[in-house]
């Protein structure tokens, strides 16, 4: 998305000129009641506006698509009044505020300029106001007064007594549109909600591939493989969460589309935690007030309380000899039952409201979602695992040069969240040449996969007293995080002669030796040769690895040098081994150096390069990095 531009930028950009002639005349008409006054004019007879600068804007009042507001500018004043025929004139600041109102659907219609007061700063906001990017201010003490006045306007009776609100009942009295697809193959997004028609690529499973997908304005895309925050949602939690952008947040696309043809939706990926209230985008504040009002919609204060002491009486009465914690588990999994929600998401909701004995229960730390996996018993210890995240791997390379010697021989791939050999018997391939593992590989995970040591840290961000802000975390319940860190250890020592003495390994390097012999000195045609021996054409490649077509062309010819992530991006379009990736970058002049995004980019090159540009891309937002190239 391009750089996000504040209502008072617009309003500065496009109608300083329409509240400059306005003020002016004001000012003209009242050189008395301005305020204004010097050792050389005492009673101004005349007044005119010399110059002016917006300070401040304050949303004052909304309806569905009218807004109100108040500009504060500086005025620069030109005074003057005439003393025993002497006419006497000097300069004087003044602060006004100035009360205006536009229509905000497709563009600022009927802006109007409706009063003039001198400026204070003591006037307060009034309930409902706006920030300066047309975002409702919410505080977090608010938010259950918000999702009430949500549900009275949407959805009335779940106000009256406890009852599951019907998510797709919600949207369509919404006049939204429920759509599922697979909007990514990692799961890294869980629904989208739309603002206008567009084109959305979305990842088609049976083919393995992505293909772009017609989408009208009011859809909403939901990932049928992931929903909200894996564990910790459900499908109602999803919609209701796109709802929420739906109704509270469509005036800032509006406003976002004045200068971004781009804006078409809000993507919510699955991520964890929220960012520091100080540091938030503007996209950050919209995800948070989604995130914290979905679970008070899907469970209102007043009827889910009633609904919990019900419960607790109910278990009680069922079972008077049960344990807390088993009446606890029982009352949060009937709740979540009850309400459409998932357990966790009703025990958060749960300890938000006060009970706090549902911290210890339904507790989980598995870190995303990954394929169910098999091995021999005993393979691996018990503090051991088969799946590494993005982050883990980065972390080896940096730290563990034989974990990234052996991940530079090209004898591993890095696929589904696992390290591993790169053997047909273990990766197989879908019909784009995408690399997955192989049925056999699954359940033989010992045979083929690297193990990493699980290690804990404090969880000092994100510890157990954090849910309460953070009302849909998956890992806040715990006081501590997991890592998975390499250790060469005796399993993967003997895993990693297995692969380096396997036939497609030997034969791979055999291949690329002979390849890389008979390479150009230079990149451009080095890249050319490449393109040549694949059989591809600019076009093609442009495809694979989203650069534009004549850059291509450029690189080739030598007439313009790329950047690191575009020779990135390039050795994923041609599918290369990290040898010939390595050999490309040196001839550009580069070296993979320390930190995060280079660690990132050794992931990659080493392991990825038979992925598509896309999930390498997905894997580097993961980490909060920038994508190699730009996904049209």
């Amino acid at each position: 998305m391009a750089k996000i531009a504040s209502f008072k930028d617009v309003i500065s950009d496009k109608f300083y000129d329409v509240i400059f002639s306005a003020l002016s005349a004001h000012i003209e008409e009242n050189p008395a009641r301005l305020g204004c006054r010097s050792s050389y004019v005492e009673e101004p007879e005349e007044a005119r506006l010399e110059d002016m600068e917006v300070r401040l804007l304050s949303i004052t009042g909304t309806t569905s698509t009218e807004l109100k507001f108040d500009v504060a500018v500086s005025a620069e004043i030109e005074i003057a009044e005439t003393v025993r025929r002497e006419r006497e004139s000097d300069s004087a600041e003044q602060w006004f505020r100035v009360s205006c109102s536009c229509d905000i659907s497709n563009g600022i219609k009927n802006f109007r300029v409706e009063d003039f007061h001198i400026y204070s700063k003591s006037r307060a906001g009034k309930p409902g106001q706006l920030s300066d990017y047309l975002i409702p201010i919410i505080h977090k003490d608010e938010l259950d007064t918000v999702a009430e006045d949500f549900l009275r306007q949407y959805y009335p009776e779940a106000l009256e007594k406890p009852m599951p609100v019907s998510s797709a009942e919600l949207a369509e009295r919404m006049g939204l549109t429920i759509r599922q697809e697979h909007i990514t193959k990692t799961c890294s997004v869980f629904g989208q909600v739309f603002f206008a028609d567009c084109l959305v690529p979305c990842y088609d499973e049976e083919k393995g591939v992505y293909h772009e997908v017609a989408v009208e304005e009011g859809t909403i895309l939901v990932d049928p493989d992931v929903f909200f925050m894996y564990t910790l949602g459900s499908y109602n939690n999803t919609i209701v969460h796109e709802c929420v952008h739906w109704g509270l947040h469509r005036r800032f696309f509006e406003l976002e589309k004045l200068y971004n043809e781009e804006a078409k939706s809000i993507v919510c990926q699955v991520k964890e935690g929220d960012a520091p209230e100080k540091k938030r985008s503007p996209l950050e504040w919209m995800e948070w007030q989604a995130n914290h009002l979905s679970p008070r919609i899907l469970m209102p204060i007043s009827t889910t309380k009633i609904k919990i002491n019900e419960l607790f009486a109910e278990k009680k009465a069922q079972s008077p000899e049960a344990a807390p914690s088993e009446i606890m588990e029982q009352v949060v999994a009937s709740l979540a039952e009850f309400f459409g929600v998932s357990k966790q998401s009703a025990k958060i909701r749960m300890i938000d409201l006060g009970y706090t004995d549902a911290i210890g229960v339904f507790n989980y730390t598995e870190d995303g979602y990954v394929q169910s996996h098999s091995f021999k018993s005993k393979a691996v210890g018990k503090n051991q695992t088969f799946v590494a995240t993005e982050a883990d791997l980065a972390i080896a390379f940096l730290t563990k040069p034989e974990f990234k010697s052996m991940m530079e021989s090209g004898r591993y791939v890095y696929v589904d969240k696992h390290v591993c050999i790169n053997d047909k018997k273990y990766i197989g391939r879908t019909a784009a040449g995408t690399a997955v593992l192989t049925d056999y590989a699954m359940q033989h995970m010992d045979e083929c996969c690297l193990a990493f040591e699980i290690s804990y840290k404090k969880n000092n961000q994100y510890g157990a007293s954090y849910y309460t802000e953070c009302a849909l975390f998956r890992a806040a319940m715990s006081d501590s995080q997991a890592e998975a860190g390499y250790v060469h250890n005796q399993f993967n020592q003997a895993l990693d002669i297995k692969a380096s003495t396997s036939s497609d390994f030997q034969a791979t390097v055999k291949a690329v030796t002979a390849i890389k012999k008979t390479l150009p000195g230079e990149f451009g045609d080095t890249l050319s040769a490449h393109i040549k021996r694949l059989g591809l054409t600019n076009e093609a490649l442009a495809d694979r690895c989203l650069i534009n077509e004549d850059n291509i062309r450029k690189y080739r010819s030598g007439a313009k040098t790329p950047k690191l992530q575009t020779v990135v991006a390039l050795c994923v379009g041609l599918q290369l081994s990290p040898l010939l990736c390595f050999d490309l970058l040196d001839k550009c002049g580069f070296t993979l150096k320390n930190g995060m995004e280079q660690a990132a980019y050794h992931i990659i090159l080493c392991t990825m390069t038979q992925n598509s540009i896309y999930e390498c891309n997905e894997m580097l937002r993961s980490m909060n990095l920038r994508p190699l190239s730009k996904e049209e």
